[in-house]
């Protein structure tokens, strides 16, 4: 298990060794030339429906247990969007989760649904390298220091994207409104001992005002689960390990909407 310190050393270094290979520049020259990113809102917050579900990709779960034999993202991201997934959340992160850009890019081009990116933002690089590589959503924690969390958190609004502030508790949620949130994430997870407490997000949520949308992630095992957090206020429910798991990815993301 790797502390935050240490998460967001490991990132800089990461980021440090891909700038090398693109610098900054380029990459504004390619968000300036990408499509405009996707209405986050619209595909979240629709009509008729309770919560929406996000499905995510991932190579290995926070427990480090090994996904890779996932096969192909891609196929994986459309059964996801044929089962009724609001959006796909890929985890790009390279050290603790053996994320990889290639995801992103390979499930931004195989669905039409949003995009998100889950990785450890550290630099504004990474905000401009989530844009350049398709991705309507990213993934901020709520840990970072009040003025870089702010700043991230405008440099994403400012490229078009959401900024999804993940939180994991009463304090960290209500940084993240301060900070400029609009959306926040709550982990059921501790990521001192990794212990799954679904609790945890009707307490933490009960901080946050109307106007955030609200997403529940971690410990989605079943429809049972989305209910739960819907009837605690969720807005929107993240699933990842069970539906990767899963026999049926697209029917069990289409059980979980139905939910």
């Amino acid at each position: 298990m790797m502390a935050f310190d240490d998460l967001v050393a490991a990132a800089r270094a990461a980021v440090a060794s891909r700038q090398r290979r693109a610098p900054l520049e380029e990459l504004r020259g390619r968000v300036r030339s990408a499509p405009t990113a996707r209405d986050v809102t619209s595909a979240l917050r629709s009509p008729g429906r309770a919560v929406s579900v996000i499905a995510e990709v991932k190579r290995a779960t926070a427990t480090f247990a090994d996904l890779s034999g996932v096969g192909d993202v891609a196929v994986l991201a459309r059964f996801y969007e044929a089962g009724g997934a609001a959006c796909v959340s890929v985890v790009t992160e390279p050290v603790r989760s053996h994320g990889r850009l290639a995801d992103l890019d390979a499930v931004r081009g195989a669905v039409e649904v949003p995009v998100l990116a889950n990785d450890v933002i550290v630099t504004p690089y990474q905000v401009h390298e989530a844009r350049a590589h398709g991705a309507d959503m990213l993934v901020v924690d709520a840990r970072l220091e009040p003025l870089v969390l702010e700043s991230l958190i405008e440099r994403t609004h400012s490229l078009g994207m959401a900024a999804v502030v993940e939180a994991h508790s009463r304090h960290e949620a209500l940084a993240a409104v301060t900070a400029g949130a609009r959306y926040v994430s709550v982990d059921a997870r501790d990521p001192d001992t990794l212990a799954v407490d679904r609790s945890r997000f009707e307490q933490v949520a009960d901080v946050l005002p109307a106007s955030v949308t609200r997403v529940a992630t971690g410990g989605v095992c079943g429809p049972h689960d989305v209910m739960s957090y819907a009837r605690a206020g969720a807005d929107v429910v993240i699933v990842g390990e069970a539906v990767i798991r899963s026999a049926d990815p697209q029917q069990f993301v289409a059980e979980l909407v139905a939910a």
